[in-house]
C-alpha cells in the first residue's frame, strides 16, 4: 500500500519528467543537467545527466528509453538486463549503455538493506519521454 509521501514523491517525480515507470520502492530521482544541443539530421536533440537511487529492495518495471542511455554506478550494486542478455550486476564505477527503444527488462538493486545510487546520461530528442513501458 502507497502512503501519501510515496503518492506525492511519485506526482512530483512524474510531473519533472520521470525517466522511469515509478513504484513505491525507488526513492529518490534527480535532475543535474539538462542542455539543449544543435540540431543533428535536422532533429532538436538534448542531453540529461540524473542521479537516481533505489531503496533496498527497491526495482522499476520494464521500460524503453527512446534516446541513448549511459548507466554509471555510484554506490551499491545496480541488476541490469538489456534485451535478452544475461542480467548482470554493476558495482562502482562500472557503467553500462542501452540504444534508443531496446528493453530495459530488469533494472534492481542487488540489495535487500543498501540503497544503490547511479548516473542516467541521456541524448535524445528534445520533448521524448524519459522512458517508455515495455510492450
Amino acid at each position: 500500500m502507497i502512503n501519501r509521501r510515496q503518492a506525492l514523491q511519485t506526482a512530483l517525480l512524474s510531473l519533472a519528467g520521470a525517466e522511469i515507470s515509478l513504484r513505491a520502492d525507488i526513492s529518490k530521482r534527480i535532475p543535474l543537467m539538462k542542455q539543449d544541443l544543435e540540431k543533428m539530421d535536422g532533429k532538436n536533440m538534448v542531453a540529461s545527466i540524473s542521479h537516481l537511487e533505489y531503496a533496498p529492495g527497491g526495482s522499476s518495471d520494464a521500460h524503453r528509453h527512446p534516446g541513448y542511455t549511459f548507466v554509471y554506478v555510484l554506490e551499491g550494486a545496480l541488476v541490469a538486463k538489456v534485451d535478452d542478455g544475461p542480467e548482470k550486476t554493476y558495482k562502482p564505477g562500472e557503467m553500462f549503455y542501452e540504444a534508443p527503444m531496446h528493453l530495459h527488462a530488469v533494472s534492481r538493486n542487488a540489495s535487500k538493506t543498501e540503497p544503490v545510487k547511479f548516473l542516467v546520461f541521456r541524448i535524445a530528442e528534445k520533448d521524448a519521454p524519459g522512458s517508455v513501458p515495455a510492450k
